[in-house]
């Protein structure tokens, strides 16, 4: 595919730049399941920043009939609010949600225009671009790309050059321009607007943060390091926020919300130990009966004095990602090089050190064999986790293994559009007994703690997410 890029690269910061006059932004979100979706309470905080109006609406989605069910709803959201841009936050599973909304509301909001972003977006703006009722895509982060389109919009000026923006000239050819550069000082963005995800904030019991953004992992079935090769400046793609700064919103989300735990979102946390060591001391001194919660890598977890410093902390659970059992597949096709021994050595690390463990795993990935599976349900039961969270592995636009999978002919679309979480199904070519067989391993290795430590609870909780699938047409998020 040609592309016009436009290689100019900016780093400035929103305070510059005033938008001419006050517009109105409204943000929908397709999601399978209810939760604070922080990338819109991060786009709504800087919005209002620069005196923008910001609309929220949340659209639940569970099988291809959803957007039907809730057409009313963003009709009546749109007409009441008359934006000047909606924005929706793409991933793969909403891809066509989107397409549908978005037409939709060209249909009797012609003058609206209309903006996507989120990873989907940037990794295949190509995607969004080619259907006429998508007016621009965002290409990597999206503060600034907005600013500079509002401002745009509001004076009727050409947007053809604003970086990490995708849109169309006046002779209707797209044009591509490059992501900008990240934004290296996240401190100089406002808290999340958690006012825009309240509803979904007082449905929790914890308290969903971000301490920084970046992973420095190139797993081949995720989208990070896709997402990294955008920016010039990729060396400073692993950011951390002021420790003060974390530790002054958690106070102010104290004086609003309930919350019994800390959760942070980040990908990796506090990969730099002396950023943990000033974290740590300013989170146990102010918050010292509440826990925080964090996700680690098993190379990170078998440094017994970083462990250490983490519990003294305040931590007291740790999710780690292992996908595969089979060292040799984990190796090969998701470029994940950590060993099997360094996986167990890191669990009994930190259970010894105090803090509970959750474990992610991953099947139903291209290629995995019978015997694959047996290795991880086995390597499962011998780490002993809290908590498994067990994942059917969906192909992520654009990564290396979705590009294998392309390669092999093993992506069924016509599945791939009737999955919209990564928890039921799978969407590759495999026949009826593959796939009963990669079900069944989801299940098996989800209810692996039962076999360590039953508790009559677990199975009352598998049989209300059933109920909530089945006849609620709820998805669960835990």
């Amino acid at each position: 595919m040609n592309r016009d890029i436009n290689t100019l690269i900016v780093q400035d910061d929103f305070q510059k730049k005033a938008i001419a006059r006050q517009m109105r932004v409204m943000l929908i979100m397709f999601a399978p399941y209810r939760t604070v979706q922080m990338q819109i309470a991060t786009l709504s905080a800087f919005l209002k920043k620069i005196d923008c109006k910001v609309k929220y609406v949340e659209v639940p989605i569970f099988d291809r009939n959803s957007f039907d069910r809730n057409k009313s709803v963003v009709t009546e959201a749109v007409e009441e609010f008359q934006p000047d841009l909606i924005g929706f936050s793409s991933y793969d599973m909403n891809y066509y949600f989107i397409l549908e909304c978005a037409k939709f509301i060209k249909s009797f909001c012609s003058n609206g225009k209309i903006i996507v972003g989120g990873h989907h977006a940037s990794l295949a703006p190509e995607d969004y671009m080619k259907n006429e009722f998508i007016d621009y895509v965002c290409i990597g982060e999206g503060e600034y790309v907005l600013r500079d389109l509002l401002d745009a919009l509001s004076k009727g000026e050409s947007v053809e050059s604003i970086m990490g923006l995708c849109s169309r000239n006046t002779e209707g050819k797209i044009i591509y321009n490059r992501a900008r550069n990240l934004i290296e000082d996240l401190d100089i963005l406002p808290f999340i607007d958690r006012t825009v995800v309240d509803s979904q904030h007082r449905e929790i019991d914890y308290l969903p943060i971000l301490a920084g953004k970046g992973c420095p992992f190139p797993c081949t079935y995720c989208a990070n390091d896709g997402m990294k090769s955008l920016y010039s400046n990729h060396n400073k793609y692993i950011r951390y926020r002021l420790p003060e700064k974390i530790i002054e919103e958690i106070k102010e989300c104290s004086k609003v919300y309930k919350f019994n735990y800390v959760y942070f979102y980040d990908d990796i946390f506090a990969l730099n130990y002396e950023w943990l060591q000033r974290f740590g001391k300013l989170y146990i001194e102010n918050f010292p009966e509440t826990p925080f919660y964090c996700l680690l890598r098993p190379e990170t977890a078998t440094n017994e004095r970083y462990l250490r410093l983490l519990y003294d902390s305040g931590c007291r659970s740790v999710y780690i990602g292992v996908e595969s059992g089979s060292q040799e597949y984990r190796k090969k096709m998701l470029n994940r090089k950590m060993t099997n021994n360094t996986i167990l050595a890191a669990a009994k690390l930190i259970k010894k050190h105090g803090m509970k463990l959750y474990i992610f795993m991953m099947v139903g990935m291209p290629d995995e064999s019978f015997l694959d599976m047996l290795k991880s349900l086995w390597l499962n039961f011998k780490i002993g986790a809290e908590g498994v969270i067990t994942g059917i592995y969906y192909p992520i636009k654009n990564t290396p293994l979705y590009k294998y999978c392309l390669e092999h002919n093993l992506i069924n679309e016509e599945r791939k559009k009737r999955i919209f979480i990564y928890t039921y199904n799978t969407c590759l070519n495999y026949g009826v007994l593959k796939r009963g067989l990669i079900i069944l391993f989801k299940w098996l290795n989800s209810g692996v703690p039962l076999l360590h430590d039953f508790k009559f609870s677990l199975i009352l909780h598998f049989l209300k997410i059933q109920y909530r699938k089945w006849f609620k047409t709820l998805i669960d998020y835990k």
